[in-house]
């Protein structure tokens, strides 16, 4: 099918006017380091490249999909097990290894939002830069929760977990206080895109009416 200069103007004009951003996280995990120490955690993210990376909206990891369930059902494999293709809790890329997680999601109305980590082993989580989950401990699977006031925009997320041996699995949810807890990939979380400025609009307008009377033009020829 033949894709006109006008039908790409059209189409451009409708994704710059109606779509929006996924909250997308990116999962890097570092394979054969790990520590309790989230200024650890932090400073080996600074110095070395990740192993493996991926990008999602659900972040729910388990190498234990028999046994885990966590709030929400459905998990995936790890970034680096996924990528062998290895399963299993005494995998050895499932045994020592830590994750930073970093992305931003949208809120569209202003209040006290939770933020509940189910995880084993321990986890660290920022929000907006303000830690709010502090977790240096190894343990079976627990739930731990953070709350904080948001106004109307756009958040960041920066979450570190750890893993030393047994069961690696982590979930990451949130919910207005006292709501439903659902993952980032619920459209309430997802934010909208920006918004061309009128200047863009019109030069997108005029380069459609210049192709339209070219294209008559080259017609009547």
């Amino acid at each position: 099918m033949k894709f006109s200069k006008i039908t790409f103007f059209a189409t451009l004009l409708t994704v710059l006017t109606f779509t929006t951003a996924n909250a997308s996280f990116l999962v890097e995990q570092y394979d054969d380091f790990w520590s309790t120490s989230l200024a650890a955690l932090e400073n080996y993210a600074d110095v070395n490249d990740a192993s493996t990376s991926a990008y999602w909206d659900i972040i729910d990891f388990t190498d234990d999909p028999s046994g885990f369930a966590g709030d929400i059902p459905g998990s995936n494999p790890w970034p680096s097990a996924a990528e062998a293709g290895i399963t299993g809790t005494g995998a050895t890329l499932n045994q020592t290894f830590f994750a930073k997680i970093t992305g931003d999601f949208y809120i569209g109305e202003n209040g006290e939002y939770t933020f509940r980590t189910y995880s084993d082993d321990g986890v660290f989580l920022y929000i907006d830069d303000t830690l709010i989950i502090n977790d240096p401990n190894e343990h079976s699977e627990q739930i731990r929760t953070g709350f904080l006031d948001l106004l109307i925009g756009i958040h960041s997320v920066e979450l570190y977990f750890f893993e030393n041996g047994g069961e690696a699995s982590l979930e990451f949810t949130l919910s207005p206080t006292g709501g439903t807890f659902t993952h980032f990939d619920y459209p309430d979380y997802q934010a909208p895109a920006p918004v061309p400025e009128p200047s863009t609009f019109f030069l997108l307008g005029g380069g459609l009416v210049g192709l339209s009377f070219y294209a008559r033009k080259r017609k009547k020829a």
